[in-house]
Formats: structure tokens, sequence, C-alpha cells
């Protein structure tokens, strides 16, 4: 679907809806990027359009009625940069809110490509708004499609054409994969994209609250409390300190309007595990309980040493 970021010498995203058609016959969507060269008051705006050179990916974010009948900005489809920018100074036959302002820069594209599965930004946000949030305070990327809002993220406003950095990019390819793998998923295959979906929400959760995750380990300490493995001890000074929480009443076997930070949750409700037992307990849907956990480990092991003896 996407090849690696390396694979780029740059990528672009482009934020824009079709009300007004994206300018009309010959400056369709994925046929051309297109901006007045300054803004109304005469300012270099949008000075990014300079920038994109051959053969650079782009990533699009549409506005759109869509089939399902939803009107909402989904990332939809790529396309590489054909030719760099140029200047030109007619004006495109449906220009909407930029009528009036030439001259106009012009990017071509060649090779769109619409994604299987489009991903609504509400979707994106919802499940990664804290990874997105921790990259763009982490880097302070210049054009950077999304801007800090209240305790999570939102599409930047009135940002046409935005740089991708290569955090964003590892999650909008895993959002994305995840996003189509569900598509599959309907048809008979590819459950386990669906469940690591969840799982990212689970995390999440815990991230947006680390009074919880802390007093869970003060409870719990750091040892698996299903297999019983600990970090420090196989790891040294590695692992100190390395566990992870887990709902014993999993977020992925709850209504996704539940996935708040408003959501009611004690030390009670918390265990911790490691990584392995983590993804065993939820490779089944439902997720299994503590305890089928605890079994599952020791009939096998039971198994193992009547096996070898």
């Amino acid at each position: 679907m996407l090849e690696p970021y390396s694979t780029f010498g740059g990528v672009f995203i482009e934020t824009t809806k079709s009300e007004h058609l994206h300018g009309g016959p010959g400056w369709e969507f994925g046929r051309c990027l297109w901006s007045p060269s300054r803004n109304r008051a005469g300012h270099d705006t949008y000075a990014l359009m300079r920038e994109p050179e051959p053969d650079d990916l782009v990533l699009h974010l549409y506005k759109h009625s869509w089939p399902d009948g939803v009107t909402e900005t989904r990332l939809c489809g790529r396309s590489l940069v054909s030719d760099p920018c140029r200047e030109v100074p007619n004006e495109p036959p449906s220009p909407g809110a930029w009528a009036g302002m030439s001259p106009y820069y012009r990017i071509d594209l060649r090779r769109y490509e619409p994604f299987v599965a489009p991903l609504p930004v509400s979707v994106l946000l919802q499940e990664y708004g804290e990874g997105i949030r921790q990259d763009a305070l982490e880097t302070r990327p210049k054009h950077y499609p999304f801007a800090k809002y209240r305790d999570t993220v939102r599409l930047t406003q009135g940002m046409y054409l935005s740089r991708c950095t290569p955090a964003l990019y590892q999650i909008l390819l895993r959002a994305l994969g995840i996003q189509e793998a569900e598509v599959a998923s309907s048809q008979g295959g590819a459950f386990e994209y669906a469940e690591s979906r969840r799982r990212s929400s689970e995390r999440y959760f815990f991230a947006r609250n680390p009074r919880l995750t802390e007093a869970v380990k003060q409870h719990h300490g750091y040892r698996c409390q299903a297999c019983h493995f600990d970090f420090a001890e196989k790891y040294g000074e590695l692992g100190i300190s390395y566990i992870e929480a887990h709902h014993l009443n999993p977020l992925s076997e709850r209504p996704e309007l539940e996935w708040t930070d408003e959501l009611k949750t004690e030390v009670a409700d918390v265990t911790v595990l490691c990584a392995n037992c983590h993804r065993m307990i939820h490779r089944r849907r439902p997720a299994l309980a503590l305890a089928e956990l605890k079994q599952a480990i020791a009939t096998a092991s039971s198994e193992h040493a009547m096996a070898s003896t």
C-alpha cells in the first residue's frame, strides 16, 4: 500500500474538500495541488508549495460526501509529484474561496491511487491522537497537519499543504493497515488487526491516565500476574520498572463511546501483564479472563513436564 518513508525525498499531506470540485476541469482532485501564491493580505502563506520535488509522496485528506452517506474528512489516497511547482496566471474554473487571487501555484501529480478503506480523521484522532500529539510536541515540526487542541489534537485550520513527519507516517501506515484489515475481516479474515486497533486504545487510555497506571504498578509490582515473568530479572537495568497495564474488563469488550478519559476505572479493575501474556489474553474474543489465562499456562506447563519424562 505505502512504501517506507525513506523511499521518498519528501512526504506531504493535502487537506482539501470537494465542495468546489477541487478547482474544476483540468484541476481535479488527485490531478494537481494548487493554491494562491499569496494570501489576500499579500503574505507568503503558501511557501511550502514551492518545496515538493518530482517523485515526492502526497497523501490526501479529503472532505467529501462518501458513498456510505457520511460527509467528513478522510485519508483517502496517495499520489506522486510529477513536476515541481509553477506559477500560473489563469484562475481555475471553480476556485471556490480562492477566487480572484491570481496568480496561483500548481503542482502536477501522477499515479493517484485511492485507498481500499479511506480512513476517517475522526477515527484516526480517536485511536492515535495521543501519538500524534506527542510527535507534534517532541519534533515541533513546521507546517504540521495537526494542532494541539485541549488534551488532544485536531486538523490545523487553514492548512492546505503540510509535511508528514516519519513518526506521523508510521501512525498513518498502521491506521490504514488496520482500517483495510477491518474491511477484510467483515469478509471473513484479518481478525487480529481489529484486535490490535482495540489494544492500541487501551494503551492510550493508560498513557492519558498516568496516576492510575502508577497506582496499579505500585499495587501489583512489576511481575506479570499471569506467568510471573519479571523484566528486571531477565534484562537487568533495562527492564527495571517495566510492565503493561491491562483492564480486567477490557476496552475491547465495551462500546467505543466508552473509550474516553472519563471512563471510571479503579486500581481493582486493572492488573499488570508482561507483553506476551497481554497479547495472549486478547488473542480471543471475548478476551480471556485472567483466571483462564493462568489455567492455560498451567495446563501447557503440565503437558510439557509430562512430555519431558
